[in-house]
């Protein structure tokens, strides 16, 4: 038997910030960062909270460690919340995520839920109960999953994702990509998680280049954020793969961002799934049908569906190079030698990771770690 979850209220397009109304008279934590709490966004939310009692934690750091949610629940027992809102990428909303957890394992739930306001088109935070906190001595990212942690309500504001600087649209958009691309092949796909991830690769190929070339392409922007969204509870349902469990692995190891490091493990990991790709005519396997369908949906052609998997990888490089994003793990600025002599211990790392269960081909710590040397 499936199960398919729909628990987070979306409110979406233009004016969403106003669902916020239905916090009057409560006691409201915001929790975002120190540049987010100066932003004119601060000020509309801010605005809009007028009627609640409102405090603010704006401590979180960029991909935020244990010691961050410890802050972070400080904060919580001190003020005692009905309610938390989450402003910004994923780092506030995962912070908030685990600290909303935390709480409610000592005893302390909140009435009003947790509201999330993402900044960024990518993560799919604002529907997953998934987090990602990195342990500051290990560097480790650590995966965390609990249905405590699906947020209430995710307000999808274009204006929210307005300001983002092309960087950013670029490197949560591949992140995007990726959700969608691995929703649809993990061993957890069903008909339900493939129209939402079917859906959100048709809008990343159709508004995620115009988002990155133009902030003041609000349809497009607002639509990359919806779908965006769409690939976030595909993969809640399904599952991702080796893309995301490698991606921990290494960004916990090396400071390169996490969409970054997804776009240039794409393609290598469709022609790992898909089989040999390079020297093999024979007839491609289940997984390699589902990434013909998936080429096929962004309008892809072909004369073989070898040929059309083939497509689609170049579809992501392609994409990839329009955004200015490296191709390697070296022109992503991280040092040859020590990302190499890292490969046993990343590999190790990734074939640990919880979402590398969900990747459609069993994998051994040789095949990940071949996959690493692939990159440099």
């Amino acid at each position: 038997m499936f199960r398919f979850q729909l628990t987070t209220t979306l409110c979406y397009g233009p004016d969403s910030l106003k669902a916020l109304d239905t916090l009057q008279g409560k006691r409201v934590l915001v929790v975002t960062d120190a540049f987010m709490a100066t932003t004119e966004l601060m000020n509309q939310v801010l605005a809009e909270l007028r009627k609640a009692i409102v405090e603010v934690f704006d401590q979180v750091q960029p991909n935020p460690d244990i010691n961050a949610v410890t802050e972070g629940l400080r904060a919580f027992l001190a003020f005692e919340p009905d309610a938390i809102v989450a402003l910004g990428g994923g780092s506030p909303i995962d912070t908030a995520k685990a600290v909303r957890k935390l709480a409610l394992e000592q005893g302390h739930p909140l009435s009003d839920g947790l509201i999330v306001i993402p900044t960024t088109s990518g993560t799919g935070s604002e529907v997953t109960s998934f987090a990602v906190v990195t342990d500051p001595v290990s560097h480790a990212k650590l995966p965390l999953t609990s249905a405590d942690m699906l947020p209430e309500m995710a307000i999808l504001d274009p204006d929210a994702v307005r300001t983002a600087p092309p960087r950013l649209v670029a490197d949560s958009g591949m992140d995007a990509v990726s959700h969608a691309i691995e929703a649809y092949v993990a061993v957890g796909h069903n008909d339900f998680s493939d129209a939402l991830a079917e859906k959100a690769l048709r809008i990343a190929d159709t508004y995620l280049v115009r988002s990155y070339r133009s902030s003041d392409d609000l349809k497009a922007r607002e639509h990359q954020h919806t779908g965006a969204t769409m690939a976030g509870i595909a993969f809640q349902n399904s599952g991702l793969g080796i893309v995301h469990g490698l991606s921990h692995a290494i960004g916990g190891s090396f400071k390169v961002a996490h969409g970054r490091l997804n776009g240039i493990l794409l393609p290598h990991v469709i022609a790992f799934n898909a089989g040999d790709l390079g020297f093999g005519y024979g007839g491609l396997s289940g997984v390699g049908r589902r990434y013909v369908t998936l080429a096929r949906a962004v309008g892809l052609r072909a004369s073989s569906d070898r040929n059309l998997v083939l497509a689609l990888i170049d579809w992501v490089e392609q994409l990839r190079w329009t955004l200015d994003m490296p191709a390697t793990i070296t022109a992503a600025d991280v040092d040859r030698d020590a990302f190499l002599a890292a490969v046993p211990s990343l590999a190790a790392t990734a074939l640990k990771d919880f979402c590398t269960s969900g990747n459609p081909v069993a994998v051994t710590e040789a095949d990940l770690a071949a996959l690493l040397r692939r990159i440099v």
